[in-house]
């Protein structure tokens, strides 16, 4: 029995160790302030869930959910643009505005219409955005589309009743 523990205990201290060597051997942050700053790749996964609630949320027609999934999407771009004015040689906050503001506004208009058409119109045009500035940032084998499922099994999407 004691045996069968110890090997229960090694395998989890090697896998321990397989986790907390990467972390140790990455550069440290350069200063307080950066080791604070989200990565830009997280920012971007926070921007891809919102973009999912976003659609999900006008196909139900809940469109007080849709406008604040917009309101929480062009806040977290605006602190994309903020804390990473330049990625991959990109001057990525004039690019985010040049090609989201139009489809964003769409959107916006979409919903305070409650017109499903105009909304999708400007969705697709975000999506598209982002495929171009991914592409402009050498990243386009991230490709954005539109949700075909959710991954928010835990979350009614359907507007109060």
């Amino acid at each position: 029995m004691a045996q069968g523990l110890f090997r229960g205990l090694g395998a989890a201290l090697a896998v321990a160790g397989a986790l907390i060597a990467p972390a140790l051997a990455a550069e440290p942050p350069k200063s307080d302030e950066d080791a604070l700053k989200p990565a830009l790749a997280d920012l971007m996964t926070l921007t891809q869930l919102r973009h999912y609630k976003l659609w999900y949320a006008q196909k139900v027609e809940n469109w007080e959910l849709s406008q604040y999934e917009l309101d929480r999407f062009r806040s977290t771009i605006e602190r994309i643009a903020k804390l990473y004015p330049e990625a991959s040689s990109v001057a990525q906050a004039k690019l985010i505005r040049e090609k989201s503001d139009p489809a964003l506004d769409e959107i916006a208009k979409g919903i305070a219409g409650k017109n499903q058409q105009i909304f999708e119109s400007g969705f697709l045009k975000l999506t598209d955005a982002c495929n171009q500035c991914h592409k402009a940032a050498g990243f386009s084998f991230i490709a954005i589309q539109v949700p075909t499922r959710s991954p928010y099994a835990n979350q009614n999407f359907e507007p109060a009743k």
